[in-house]
C-alpha cells in the first residue's frame, strides 16, 4: 500500500486545496467582472471626467460603488461558507501585531529608498506615480485619502476574506498565511506599481490558468492507474508555475526593484499574519494604509517633480 502511494505526485489531501483555489479563482474573477461592470457603466452614463477634481469625484463614486459590491458579495460569501469575518476591535493584547503592521511597511519603503537613492534608482520609477515640483498638500491628501477610503478597504475584503478566509478553510493557520501571500502576490502586484485594487486580467488569466493545470494534475493523481502518465499530469501546473517565476524575476531589472517586489510580499504576509493572530480586520488594514501613506510620503517629500519612467 505504501508503495502504491508513494509512486502518486500528490496525497489525496492536495483535492480539498485545489477545490478551494477553484472557489477563490472564481471569486477573483467576479471582483474582476464588477469592477469593469461599474467602469463601463459609469464612464457610459458621465463621460470622462475633463479636471483633476473631476476625476477625483468620478474615482469616489466609482470606487463606492465598487466597495459597496464587493460588501455585500464579501459578506453573502462568508455567510455561505461559514467564515469568520474579524469584525472586532483589536485588545490590548493586539499591540505587537498592531505594531508590526504599522511599522513594517515604513522600514521596508525606507530601505528601498535609501537603496535606491545609492543606486540611482528614483522611488517614483517603482511605484509609477509623480508629484508636480509645485504641488500643494491638499492634492496629494486627496488622492492619498481616495486610497485610503476605497483601495485599502477592498484590499481587505479580497486578501483577507476572500483568499485568505477561504485558504483558512483546507489548511492550517500557518499554511493559509503561506497561501494568501503567494496568491495575493501573484495577482494582487500590479505591473505598473505597486498593490492593485482590483486582479488586472492578465494576473488573473495567469490564476485561472494555474488551477486548471492544478485540476489536472490532482485528476491524473487520483484517476489515472499508470504511473507515467500521472507524473505527466503534473507538468502543466510544474510549467506554469515556472512560467510565472521566471516572468516575475525577469521584470526586476535593479536591486531596488527587488527590494520594491518584495516589500509588497512583505506587507501581504504582514496583513495575512496579524490577521490570523488577531482575528481583526483592522490590523491588515493598517499594513495597506501604512503602505500607502510611506509611498505617497516618499514620492512627495523627496522626488516631487521627478518622472522617471
Amino acid at each position: 500500500m505504501s508503495l502504491h502511494s508513494s509512486s502518486r505526485p500528490f496525497s489525496r489531501s492536495t483535492r480539498p486545496l485545489a477545490l478551494e483555489l477553484g472557489v477563490i479563482t472564481a471569486g477573483l474573477v467576479v471582483v474582476y467582472l464588477w469592477r469593469e461592470l461599474v467602469r463601463t457603466t459609469l464612464t457610459t452614463v458621465l463621460g470622462t471626467p475633463p479636471i483633476v477634481g473631476g476625476v477625483l469625484f468620478s474615482g469616489l463614486v466609482s470606487g463606492g460603488i465598487l466597495l459597496l459590491g464587493l460588501l455585500v458579495f464579501a459578506g453573502t460569501y462568508a455567510r455561505f461558507r461559514d467564515i469568520d469575518i474579524g469584525f472586532r476591535l483589536p485588545s490590548r493584547d493586539d499591540v505587537t501585531p498592531a505594531g508590526i503592521a504599522v511599522l513594517a511597511p515604513v522600514v521596508c519603503v525606507a530601505v528601498t529608498k535609501l537603496i535606491g537613492a545609492v543606486t540611482g534608482v528614483p522611488y517614483n520609477s517603482l511605484t509609477k506615480t509623480s508629484v508636480a515640483a509645485d504641488a500643494s498638500v491638499l492634492p496629494v491628501l486627496l488622492v492619498a485619502g481616495l486610497g485610503l477610503i476605497i483601495g485599502v478597504p477592498v484590499l481587505v475584503v479580497i486578501c483577507q476574506v476572500l483568499i485568505q478566509g477561504s485558504f483558512d478553510q483546507v489548511v492550517s493557520a500557518n499554511a493559509a498565511i503561506v497561501l494568501t501571500t503567494a496568491l495575493a502576490g501573484f495577482v494582487m502586484v500590479s505591473n505598473t506599481g505597486g498593490l492593485a485594487t482590483v486582479p488586472e486580467l492578465g494576473k488573473l488569466v495567469g490564476a485561472v490558468v494555474f488551477t486548471m493545470a492544478l485540476g489536472v494534475a490532482v485528476y491524473a493523481n487520483e484517476r489515472v492507474s499508470r504511473r507515467w502518465l500521472r507524473y505527466l499530469g503534473v507538468a502543466p501546473v510544474l510549467l506554469v508555475t515556472a512560467i510565472i517565476i521566471l516572468s516575475g524575476i525577469a521584470e526586476i531589472e535593479t536591486i531596488a526593484g527587488g527590494l520594491y517586489a518584495a516589500t509588497q510580499l512583505t506587507v501581504l504576509g504582514v496583513a495575512a499574519y496579524t490577521y490570523n493572530e488577531t482575528e481583526s480586520l483592522i490590523i491588515p488594514t493598517l499594513a495597506y494604509a501604512s503602505l500607502l501613506l510611506a509611498n505617497r510620503t516618499v514620492v512627495f517629500v523627496f522626488e516631487a517633480g521627478i518622472q522617471s519612467w
